[in-house]
């Protein structure tokens, strides 16, 4: 009695654990999709969007995408309810674009994603920009206003002239202003009295928001005659005054102002000028008696405008005209080097002693590196030795010398050739089939220790991942194994090593060779026909061991059942798992999926559909 009133108590609490054992069975789950109400709408709409299908909790950023491509984030982000379910919204502003738009939504978490389309309609273009005047004559006083910004945010600005060269406000200022509380931004800009006749545009963009605003105005009437620019006398023997007046500057520019003698050197004339109400500069030079007879130059520079005006004039008597100095020069041996080479150069024409400057210039017009210093000798001589990048590019290059004290520079060109990417390699043995232990040597990284990264690329062009990174060595090389494995394709194969500094590549080719092609990957079911209450037993294979394979189940009505855990590959690549229909399944044809899952440590993504009919 005792022992048979211990199992009637305990038959509610089995029940209870039935009960829940029940609600870990994996349940169905919709696919994920989405609607919108409405479908189209004007500006002022608000979009009324809903999806499933994510994880329960998760997070799901949105975004819309424009006719034009464009993108714009939708803040902020929601969380997915109990069921996996969404509902947000996006409202219609003004000067938004017309046509068919697409709101996305992606779970950061289970990475589902949920594309929604809709059509805006009947929007009108947004005018953010205003001037007054809308034209006017240089000199006059323009009024600008834009709008559309984020309020608070920083605001960049600029013109552009009728001959589409840009400009600031402000020459030689930098423009800040900053949106107020509605998003709008005012200000105004006095054209110069010289400024080009025709149509410009203001133009002012959000350093936060990136909405740029273009204004369009003119600045009408005649165009005003070339600056002047003469100087007088435009000769004379020394001890003459001569006389230079420059127009076109900015008002009240400051200006500069040189003399070129007639062996090219150059000397100060005068202190620094301001250009007057109409921009125009005047200064006086008096020739003193040793001043050398030939031609010589006077040239005036704008400090904010950059104009730069050279006026020839000559200076006669007998003065002898100075010696034109011997130019100094530079070679290189060899002109043509391949990265990581070295370079012999050899400098004379120089001050004695003094330090020079040098660097070598990329066929982009970039410098590599700024100014290394060597030394001249008493001869005003050098040479030493320039090591090349190892990650140079091809292409022509120039190695510039400039004298410290001296100023004087000299050019020449050498070219970097395209270097053999599997010089300085090796590969033991160079052939052999799955399960052969390659060893690989590459050399030219670093020699400061450098992480080398490896991988490999099969006879079809995919990229297969490699051991992980190591050092290279004091002499700038790296050692590494690989095994083939026992799925390897046999024929020619890549084996590639880079640089993280240096940037350097090194491939090595090797084969792989096989007496049977390499195994395919497969999957089975059994049985393939069965009713409720059969278990199915499924097999799949093609992934690598320890692999992680993801599954899951179509049944007949398109609904999906999710499993809560991963498979995991076997020495020979192979899966193998169970499902037992239950006593309510639907009739009709199922589809198991199995797919690898991304991970870092395989580079693998094999899938299978496995199809079987529950009766």
């Amino acid at each position: 009695m005792v022992t048979t009133h211990r199992y009637v108590r305990l038959l509610p609490i089995l029940a209870i654990l039935a009960l829940l054992a029940g609600l870990f069975v994996a349940a169905p789950v919709r696919a994920a999709a989405g609607t919108v109400n409405p479908q189209e709408g004007s500006v002022g709409t608000r979009f009324n969007f809903s999806a499933d299908g994510f994880t329960p909790g998760e997070r799901v950023d949105s975004w819309v995408t424009g006719p034009d491509g464009s993108v714009a984030p939708r803040y902020p982000s929601v969380y997915a309810n109990p069921l996996g379910g969404i509902v947000w919204s996006w409202d219609v502003a003004p000067g938004t674009a017309n046509g068919h738009w697409d709101m996305t939504a992606r779970g950061i978490n289970s990475d589902v994603r949920v594309v929604i389309g809709f059509t805006v309609i009947d929007s009108a273009p947004l005018d953010l920009g205003n001037v007054v005047p809308a034209s006017g004559t240089p000199g006059a006083t323009f009024s600008f206003s834009a709008s559309g910004f984020k309020p608070g945010e920083r605001i960049g600005a600029w013109l552009t002239q009728p001959d589409g060269q840009s400009r600031d406000f402000d020459p030689g200022k930098e423009f800040r202003a900053y949106a107020d509380e509605i998003g709008g931004v005012s200000w105004s800009w006095t054209s110069p009295a010289n400024a080009p006749i025709g149509a410009w545009v203001a133009s002012a963009r959000g350093l936060d928001s990136t909405r740029q605003v273009n204004i369009n105005f003119s600045i009408t009437g005649t165009a005003p005659a070339g600056p002047s620019q003469t100087i007088t006398p435009t000769s004379g023997p020394p001890g003459t005054t001569f006389t230079v007046v420059v127009g076109g500057f900015n008002r009240t520019e400051v200006a500069g102002s040189w003399l070129t003698l007639p062996d090219g050197s150059s000397i100060s004339a005068v202190p620094y000028v301001l250009s007057d109400g109409n921009g125009v500069v005047t200064w006086t030079w008096t020739a003193p008696a040793d001043a050398p007879s030939g031609d010589w130059q006077a040239v005036t520079k704008g400090k904010d405008s950059q104009l730069q005006v050279t006026l020839p004039f000559t200076i006669t008597g007998n003065n002898p005209e100075p010696a034109v100095p011997a130019g100094p020069t530079i070679s290189v041996s060899p002109t043509a080097v391949q990265a990581g080479g070295t370079l012999t150069i050899s400098a004379s024409g120089f001050e004695a002693n003094e330090d020079l400057n040098y660097w070598p210039t990329k066929p982009d017009g970039l410098p590599v590196e700024n100014r290394i210093v060597a030394t001249a000798d008493r001869q005003g001589a050098a040479t030493w030795t320039y090591k090349v990048p190892n990650n140079a590019v091809n292409g022509e290059w120039v190695m510039n010398v400039l004298g410290e004290n001296s100023n004087l520079s000299a050019q020449t060109p050498f070219s970097v050739v395209l270097a053999d990417p599997a010089a300085g390699t090796s590969v033991s043995p160079p052939s052999g089939g799955p399960g052969t232990t390659f060893t690989f040597i590459a050399s030219g990284f670093r020699d400061k220790p450098e992480k080398v990264y490896f991988w490999f690329n099969d006879p079809n062009g995919q990229g297969v991942n490699g051991p992980e990174y190591k050092r290279s060595s004091a002499d700038g090389t790296v050692t590494w194994d690989w095994t083939a494995p026992s799925d390897a394709i046999a024929g020619q194969w890549q084996a590639v090593a880079h640089g993280e500094k240096s940037d350097v590549f090194r491939v090595i080719p090797f084969t792989i060779v096989r007496d049977t092609p390499a195994p395919t990957a497969s999957a089975s079911v059994s049985p393939e026909t069965g009713g409720p209450g059969t278990t199915f037993t499924f097999t799949a294979s093609g992934y690598k061991e320890k692999e992680r394979v993801a599954y899951w189940l179509n049944q007949p009505d398109g609904t999906i059942v999710r499993f809560d855990h991963e498979l995991w590959g076997d020495a020979n690549g192979e899966v193998t798992w169970t499902w037992t229909a239950p006593a309510d399944a639907q009739r009709g044809l199922y589809v198991m999926a199995a797919r690898s899952s991304q991970s870092d440590k395989f580079d693998n993504d094999v899938s299978h559909e496995i199809r079987f009919t529950v009766q």
